[in-house]
């Protein structure tokens, strides 16, 4: 009992990461209609970033958050504003094949900067632990999971309560319509890539102490993310967080029960299945105006 209590725990933790690095592909996805494949490097940005802030410049850890934070976030308006805004018009595969070569770009930049081989970053927000049933589980688990909803209320009650929030929903539901009432679509659509980059980020940042961290780190963490974001529903934000959960869970499960050499053909296999009985995910998404 012990041990499935600790996997479920871990579950939970992973997927929300996932459930975050989802939310980020969700949000693109729903003010566009398109599926941007440059999101994983958000992920990539924030783990390599994060590594350098606190092994180079030794650079205490919340203070390297909000930098890295800060410069992705970024990141995600300037490819925004200077490539992703000529493509706005343009048919839903174009926009991906462009996404998926800036994320080429980007992957490569980074192997020639940090290089292939992996970096470990020792740190945890607490070493405090408890016991179940005979087994150990850490705090560490605890805070993350505090930290990330944390961050979700904030991001709810941006988007619920600040009349720019509010501009920004309006204009991923209809384009025309909140243009028509005196929504600056081109700044929503600029501040929508820096939140997903935001999210992204933040999922790399709180993922990258428990993973390896390399340029491949965004790829990894991603692909997951993306079989979150459908089960979930694309372009569902409730669904994504929900999504995440269900595929750490799963993975953990699997890796622990089957066999950890098998945990992501396990995810996958479920993720089909999942979808075998909901195609368009477990909550429907509205029809998105492309």
């Amino acid at each position: 009992m012990g041990l499935l209590i600790l996997q479920l725990v871990n579950g939970i933790t992973y997927g929300m990461f996932y459930g975050l690095a989802a939310l980020g592909l969700s949000m693109v996805f729903k003010a566009l209609g398109y599926m941007s494949f440059a999101h994983s490097d958000t992920i990539m940005i924030g783990a390599i970033l994060l590594f350098c802030f606190m092994s180079y410049f030794s650079i205490p850890y919340w203070a390297a958050f909000l930098l890295t934070l800060f410069i992705t976030m970024l990141y995600g308006i300037l490819t925004e504003k200077i490539l992703f805004i000529r493509f706005r018009k343009t048919s839903p595969i174009t926009f991906m094949l462009v996404s998926m070569s800036l994320s080429t770009v980007v992957k490569n930049v980074a192997l020639l900067l940090f290089g292939a081989f992996p970096h470990g970053l020792d740190f945890k927000f607490t070493d405090a632990s408890f016991e179940i049933a005979g087994t150990r589980i850490s705090l560490n688990n605890f805070v993350i999971f505090v930290i990330i909803i944390l961050i979700l209320v904030i991001l709810q009650l941006f988007f619920v309560k600040t009349r720019f929030g509010l501009a920004i929903r309006m204009a991923q539901e209809s384009p025309e319509t909140a243009a028509a009432m005196g929504v600056n679509v081109l700044a929503t659509r600029a501040a929508t890539f820096a939140i997903s980059a935001g999210l992204g980020c933040v999922s790399g940042m709180l993922i990258g102490p428990m993973y390896t961290i390399s340029a491949e780190l965004g790829a990894q963490v991603s692909l997951k993310a993306f079989i979150a974001a459908v089960i979930g529903g694309l372009g569902n934000f409730v669904g994504a967080i929900f999504g995440g959960v269900l595929v750490g869970i799963v993975e953990c499960l699997g890796a622990t029960y089957i066999s950890s050499g098998y945990k992501d053909i396990i995810v996958y296999t479920a993720g089909i299945v999942v979808l075998g009985f909901f195609p368009y995910g477990i909550f429907r998404r509205v029809k998105t105006k492309h």
